[in-house]
């Protein structure tokens, strides 16, 4: 770029640059190189989207946060404003209902105010005063029942804010595929409906060995398990590296962890039967999964070291406990991810 090229051969650069790290595997680099082009060069982003020599960097955690501050790309606070919406669809109008009917009830509770002083100091013409005492009674309980459901709404959509922040979160976390490859969860939305084992290696090989029985039907339900062995390091000083670096991504477009850690955990792994890469995911950067565990059981109230969470095929989580999940009740409560039901409650229908 220091020859001062046009913009072709900028954008042509850059985006040659871009497949030439893919291949030496410098992920972010070609992420960048990519939303350069993007922003700065007038590259469509759909080139990017379908071009085969970039498959390998879309399924990066990297590329998930270069799209998100690239131009048509979908940035993390509009998707998780739009997901939180989503979750409570008619808030907004309620919001301004109740606060257009607060703000009215309290500007005639002014107006019944003044006529009260004038009851009562008296006089010719004066309002009567117990009409006035009537009306001040209706206005007050007005504004203070608006005034409620007002606050109700808006700190429940502060809730579910907090709740997708958090999901958005779990979505980012990593997974090694037995290609050694390492995609963000979210790239299984819309396949799988994960569930997080988290606990000591005893409980992980207990609930490993009593989904047994029902792994087949588990899977036509596109259930897969990622089992997490708990370390013994302090999880409040990970959860709070995992939120400071995730709230700096949301304000400037970059993404946490970007300083390469080895994936550790404590104890031995639960290894997945050869051929189980399917039923048995490999969590990767294990400390941030442990980071995130942390604060899924203080927002559930979990008491107990050992849990389990499952999620929606959205990403979204749908319930958690702590102990053995219970396989068999699933098999009746989750459709398999061919049914209609699927459709209509995941909200995405099998991926082809």
């Amino acid at each position: 770029m220091t020859l001062r090229p046009n913009d072709d051969e900028a954008r042509a650069a850059l985006y040659n640059g871009a497949c030439a790290k893919v291949k030496l595997k410098d992920w972010q680099g070609a992420a960048d190189d990519v939303s350069r082009a993007v922003n700065d060069y007038k590259l469509r982003l759909d080139v990017a989207m379908k071009d085969p020599d970039l498959r390998v960097l879309r399924d990066r955690r990297e590329w998930l946060e270069a799209v998100e501050r690239t131009k048509g790309g979908v940035s993390g606070k509009a998707y998780a404003s739009a997901r939180a919406e989503s979750k409570s669809p008619f808030r907004l109008v309620r919001l301004l209902t109740f606060g257009g009917l607060g703000a009215g009830a309290g500007i005639g509770l002014l107006i019944i105010l003044g006529r009260l002083l004038s009851a009562v100091k008296g006089g010719e013409g004066a309002p009567d005063l117990t009409e006035s005492l009537l009306n001040l009674s209706i206005n007050s309980a007005a504004l203070a029942g608006f005034s409620y459901l007002f606050l109700r709404d808006l700190q429940g959509a502060e809730r579910d804010k907090e709740v997708v922040d958090r999901e958005e979160l779990l979505g980012r976390l990593l997974v090694e595929l037995s290609d050694d490859r390492v995609v963000p969860l979210a790239s299984f939305r819309g396949s799988v409906r994960p569930v997080l084992l988290a606990g000591s290696q005893g409980y992980l090989n207990r609930a490993l060995k009593a989904s047994e029985l029902f792994r087949t039907e588990l899977r036509a339900r596109g259930i897969s398990v990622i089992p997490i062995a708990l370390s013994s390091k302090d999880p409040g000083e990970k959860l709070a590296a995992l939120k400071r670096e995730f709230r700096t991504k949301q304000d400037k477009g970059q993404g946490f962890g970007s300083t390469s850690s080895q994936a550790s955990s404590s104890g031995k792994k639960a290894e997945p039967r050869k051929g189980d890469r399917k039923w048995q995911l490999e969590a990767a950067k294990v400390e941030e999964w442990e980071g995130w565990v942390e604060e899924q059981k203080k927002a559930a109230g979990a008491q107990g070291d050992d849990v389990y969470v499952q999620v929606q095929l959205d990403g979204s989580v749908r319930r958690s406990g702590v102990g053995i999940p219970p396989w068999e009740r699933w098999l009746d409560d989750i459709p398999a991810l061919d049914s209609v039901q699927t459709r209509l409650t995941d909200g995405i229908g099998t991926s082809t």
